[in-house]
């Protein structure tokens, strides 16, 4: 068992973004190889965005685990069932995710949703009720800053929020494992003021796809 602080959490949003670049080819594997056409510029490491025709791969965020040539290894994605990711009907788009900027001075975040509703089956002659699983409820991060709107970060949730498109999110634990997850951002219009109080703002984060999870 391993306990991790939260002391020493980062936090960031993706600032720069390559070009997108087609995606011909996505295998069912239990890490899916994807075929980019050339001059796509992935190097291992790199975070990708990716558009596809699987309902679970689009809009995610997941890392580059091996290249060669125009193959790229998914790190950590999963798409060997073929009742999920039917064959086939994967392709779509990559970009990458070329700069991150750090969003500093956050006293606290929370997060929620994410979790499976369920859908009642139970029939009159139960004695029992059954469920079963539906889809996820969307998941959301609330996160409250020392207001400064010259800051780096606030600048960056900004131009999100200002641009109603998605940004992904990076999450660095302190033990070095880290989340990535993409959604749109909100920030508050003006900080929150109170007597003998440093000013504080809110940021607000909705997910567009399922989060991905590394462990470093």
């Amino acid at each position: 068992m391993a306990i991790t602080l939260a002391t020493g959490t980062q936090l960031a949003i993706a600032s720069t973004y390559g070009p997108s670049v087609n995606m011909t080819a996505a295998s069912n594997a239990t890490e899916s190889v994807v075929t980019l056409a050339a001059g796509h510029g992935t190097v291992v490491g790199d975070f990708l965005e990716i558009t596809s025709g699987w309902d679970l791969l689009n809009g995610r965020i997941v890392r580059a685990k091996a290249v060669s040539t125009n193959d790229v290894t998914l790190e950590s994605i999963n798409t060997s069932s073929i009742t999920n990711y039917p064959a086939g009907t994967g392709v779509g788009t990559v970009r990458r995710i070329t700069g991150w900027t750090t969003i500093g001075q956050v006293q606290s975040f929370d997060t929620s949703g994410g979790d499976l509703n369920f859908a009642d089956i139970t029939t009159i002659t139960d004695k029992t009720q059954k469920q079963i699983p539906t889809t996820r409820s969307a998941q959301s991060f609330s996160l409250t800053i020392f207001d400064d709107a010259a800051t780096a970060g606030q600048i960056a949730v900004q131009a999100a929020s200002d641009a109603s498109v998605p940004a992904a999110f990076r999450i660095v634990f302190a033990n070095n494992s880290r989340m990535v997850i993409n959604g749109y951002w909100s920030i508050g219009a003006s900080p929150k003021v109170a007597v003998n109080a440093p000013l504080t703002n809110d940021i607000s984060f909705t997910a567009v796809a399922l989060a991905t999870r590394y462990g470093n």
